[in-house]
């Protein structure tokens, strides 16, 4: 017959075994729902401890400049905005002197690379110089892949030809069959080679440096140059040249474009460009874009 209730036919041996036994599960139980967890966001064990210090900031490019003391600077061969002095071999013009002048404010030295302009941006976007200029026009396609500050001079690109040819081209309708000498990466290259693609039947002659293309113009081997208007100016006067603008019927200067030159810093480097920006503007505020201006574009060439 089964019975239920406590069994009290067992031996006080065997009720001494069944507490041992459930004293040991009772203390196996506290064990682990009291034992250290990583996950319970509480305590970790020392072998696991996470560190709560925060990280350091890693110094902006600004402040890794005034650290070194030193700002590194790439330009291209733009006369007058950068060229070798004749006699001495140093690096003058308006460019320089701009530089030197923002380099001044941030408390360090330039450190000048000089290099093909088409090889401007690519080592802006690669941090091989800190900021790049060079009579460089602030375009949208520029402007997708570095930052610029605002415009320090106004300019735009022009059509320059022989004085016996100007009343031949009177705007871009008419080089169809010229050549038209270009430096490559500038914009004139751009231009040139939207209008072939859109069915004028120019010829583009692409060279590293502008004033190649103003020489092979001089001498006939092309036909037509897009260049700056600035810079076209200022080789007119220096080299007392009779190679002419290009203008409309009206008379006036046909600008294929009119756009501002920019100082350019990698994309991120925000604090950079605001001090750039902020030296431009007291440059303007105290006069000393027009003394640059008179001292390397003459007074009356900014359009």
């Amino acid at each position: 017959m089964l019975t239920t209730g406590t069994n009290h036919n067992r031996s006080p041996g065997s009720r001494r075994i069944w507490r041992l036994i459930l004293l040991a599960w009772v203390l196996s139980f506290g064990y682990l729902g009291c034992s250290p967890r990583a996950d319970d966001g509480r305590q970790d064990s020392p072998a696991v401890a996470r560190s709560t210090a925060p990280l350091a900031a890693a110094p902006s490019t600004l402040a890794q400049i005034q650290a070194k003391g030193l700002l590194v600077v790439g330009t291209a061969i733009a006369e007058p905005f950068e060229f070798h002095h004749p006699e001495t071999g140093e690096l003058v013009g308006f460019d320089v002197d701009t530089a030197e002048i923002i380099a001044d404010r941030l408390g360090v030295e330039i450190d000048w690379v000089e290099m093909p302009f088409a090889n401007l941006i690519p080592s802006l976007q690669e941090r091989k110089v800190d900021m790049t200029i060079a009579a460089m026009y602030i375009t949208p396609e520029r402007e997708s892949l570095v930052n610029f500050a605002e415009p320090y001079l106004e300019t735009g690109l022009v059509m320059v030809v022989r004085s016996e040819t100007q009343s031949q081209v009177m705007g871009l309708e008419d080089l169809g069959s010229l050549r038209v000498g270009v430096k490559i990466g500038a914009t004139g290259a751009e231009l040139a080679q939207e209008l072939a693609a859109d069915g004028i039947p120019l010829e583009v002659v692409e060279y590293k440096d502008t004033f190649d293309s103003i020489l092979d113009l001089e001498v006939g081997r092309v036909d037509v140059v897009f260049n700056d208007y600035l810079n076209t100016l200022v080789y007119i006067k220096d080299s007392e040249s009779t190679l002419e603008i290009v203008t409309n019927g009206s008379g006036q200067i046909e600008f294929l474009s009119q756009v501002g030159l920019g100082i350019a810093v990698h994309a991120g480097d925000q604090e950079l460009l605001d001090e750039i920006n902020a030296a431009l503007a007291a440059m303007k505020e105290d006069g000393t874009f027009d003394r640059l201006v008179a001292a390397w574009l003459m007074p009356g060439m900014v359009p």
